[in-house]
């Protein structure tokens, strides 16, 4: 059990704003950061970042926490490997597990971390020793430099069989850990594991934060001669596992992230070397997939950091098929599409060391939208001069279009497509609803109404006060018991962190509060949400930015003896009705002695019930 000091520190040391800005493209709003929350699909940023506080809290989905609560919910980790990963990050020690773990305890997410990293090293170790001189060559016959293989930090695997399986073995790593981390491979007869990469050119894969993921592996000539039959594979990718999942990750966006940010526009092309080359020209906003195409999850991934979304393919069979899988499966996700067929039969990587970044900068200025890429002869085989073939297009197009679940952008879609092809609307959107129809499709459910804003109630403005104002703590909790505040989660935040004085120092203060992710998940975030927002404008503050005027001693002094009065008002509200309960009560048992005595004792029950 890590003491609750030793957490509060870590979390001290620890720049809430770094930290979750390292994954998320965050932008200041006043005295808060803001993006697009990472847990709910929306369109407008409500996921704020206070640096005053060291919280988190989305505004939409109502998740909120601290630094900890970041990582557990974001990258999944467990409670102990997130307090373990910010301690190493901010050098603080950690007392010694109860058996003396050590790395080969476990295959959680850090261990997984943790190996992959260390393969790594050993991997650009080999690059650059006698040993990596063939992978050398190979590199600067593409055109890499050794500045670009050290920003993307390439290594080399050694043509044997347990290379870099004897290195992490003796470093304490058991064999069941490298086999999770997709480093090693059960021999299939006998006992034993074998390295999944031999010979091979290996090419990091990271995560949005730059911690590596896993590998991919691009076999060396001669590669069957010297390392074993499966090196004749081009490209080995690591299997999916607890910390990899190639639908959910981008290659290279962690160096891209903010160069996307900044054009608001991001490229996409299918290979390694594709964006590798393009970075060395200057397209650094570009990312790779990683052998499959861009799936929903990434698209969103990338709608966190650019409106524009370019698709780069051969013009060839395989590479137009390519394209139409990608577009009609992530037509529904909102980004402006652009699609970009080179010419020449080239790759990006040719193109660029083909042409240069000249014409390929133009070539990406010609890119096409949904409709056009759609209606283009090289992806319809049609002539769309002719008035019939561009017709039969267009009846194509419609299955598409009636993939479209959101009405507006499905209108959208099709008035371009009536420009096009001289098909009136109106014929384009019956036929589409029949479509959608045969199809059972129903149109995405619209966003909610805004609720009307409430305000406060007393026992929230008077937590509030006691959590943001430690001057009033003493007299709300003198004047306060938690059977005073109905609500079950304000009642815990009032005994845990008002009346038990656990509230913490002023935003700002040196001190550590009482770490927020100790608690459950409910109170975490009710609790960044009082920290997140001013409540004493209803609607204002929406990410964190306080009013001009803050409350002073005078307005604060009226609103909690206000909200007292009123607490005071309801509590002698549900006294007296539970008074006449009792007086009903004993009346109907015929206990004459106690109606006296709760009269005597309570008198103005009886003047209320003389009163008409």
């Amino acid at each position: 059990m890590i003491p609750e000091s030793v957490v509060a520190e870590i979390l001290r040391r620890t720049d809430i704003v770094e930290l979750i800005g390292g994954v998320l493209p965050l932008k200041a709003a006043g005295r808060a950061h803001k993006a697009l929350c990472p847990f709910h699909t929306e369109k407008t940023p409500s996921f704020i970042v206070n640096p005053e506080r060291q919280i988190f809290h989305c505004f939409g989905c109502g998740e909120g926490g601290d630094a900890i609560t970041f990582l557990v919910k974001h990258e999944r980790l467990t409670f102990p490997e997130a307090v373990r990963y910010l301690a190493e990050r901010a050098g603080v020690s950690l007392p010694a597990a109860r058996g003396g773990g050590g790395p080969a305890e476990g295959e959680g997410r850090l261990h997984l971390l943790d190996v992959q990293r260390q393969a790594l090293e050993h991997f650009r170790e080999n690059l650059r020793g006698p040993e990596g001189s063939l992978a050398r060559e190979y590199l600067r016959g593409r055109g890499l430099t050794p500045e670009l293989t050290e920003r993307f930090q390439l290594g080399y695997a050694l043509p044997r069989w347990d290379g870099l399986l004897r290195v992490l073995k003796t470093r304490g790593h058991p064999d069941r850990l490298l086999e999770a981390a997709g480093l090693t491979v059960a021999r299939q007869t006998g006992s034993g594991h074998y390295d999944r990469f031999r010979h091979r050119l290996m090419i990091p894969i990271w995560d949005v934060g730059g911690k590596v993921v896993g590998f991919g592996g691009r076999a060396l000539p001669p590669a069957a001669a010297r390392a074993g039959d499966d090196t004749e594979v081009k490209y080995l990718n690591s299997p999916e596992t607890a910390i990899y999942r190639k639908g959910t990750h981008l290659y290279g966006l962690n160096l891209a992230a903010r160069a996307i940010r900044e054009r608001n526009r991001a490229l996409v092309v299918e290979g390694y070397f594709d964006a590798i080359t393009l970075h060395a020209h200057g397209f650094d906003h570009a990312v790779a997939t990683l052998g499959t195409a861009l799936t929903t999850e990434q698209a969103r991934l990338l709608g966190r950091y650019a409106t524009t979304v370019v698709l780069l393919f051969d013009p060839d069979a395989p590479g137009i098929d390519a394209a139409r899988r990608n577009l009609e499966h992530l037509i529904n996700v909102d980004l402006d599409w652009r699609i970009v067929l080179l010419s020449g039969g080239l790759d990006p990587d040719a193109y660029l060391r083909t042409h240069g970044a000249e014409a390929f900068a133009a070539a990406l200025e010609a890119g096409q939208d949904l409709v056009d890429f759609f209606l283009d002869g090289r992806v319809s085989g049609m002539d769309m001069a002719d008035p019939v073939q561009r017709a039969r297009r267009a009846d194509g197009l419609i299955e598409i279009l009636g993939t479209i679940d959101n009405p507006i952008r499905r209108e959208g879609y099709i008035q371009r497509v009536a420009q096009r092809t001289g098909i009136t609307d109106r014929s384009l959107l019956e036929a589409v609803a029949r479509q959608r129809g045969r199809a059972g499709r129903r149109d995405a459910a619209q966003a909610p109404p805004i609720p009307l804003a409430t305000l406060p109630t007393a026992e929230e403005q008077l937590v509030y006060i006691g959590l943001n104002y430690p001057a009033w703590r003493e007299q709300i909790s003198a004047a306060l018991t938690p059977e005073d505040v109905r609500d079950p989660i304000l009642r815990r935040i009032f005994s845990e962190f008002i009346q038990a004085g656990h509230a913490g120092p002023p935003a700002g203060s040196q001190e550590a509060p009482r770490p927020m992710s100790l608690l459950p998940p409910e109170v975490q975030r009710r609790l960044s949400s009082l920290w997140a927002r001013d409540p004493w404008s209803v609607g204002s503050s929406e990410f964190g930015e306080y009013p001009a005027g803050a409350p002073g001693h005078e307005e604060l002094r009226r609103t909690v003896e206000d909200c007292l009065a009123r607490i005071n008002q309801e509590r002698g509200a549900v006294e007296r009705q539970a008074l006449r309960q009792a007086l009903e009560a004993a009346d109907r048992r015929g206990d004459s002695d106690q109606v006296l005595r709760l009269l005597a004792e309570h008198p103005s029950v009886k003047r209320d019930q003389r009163t008409p």
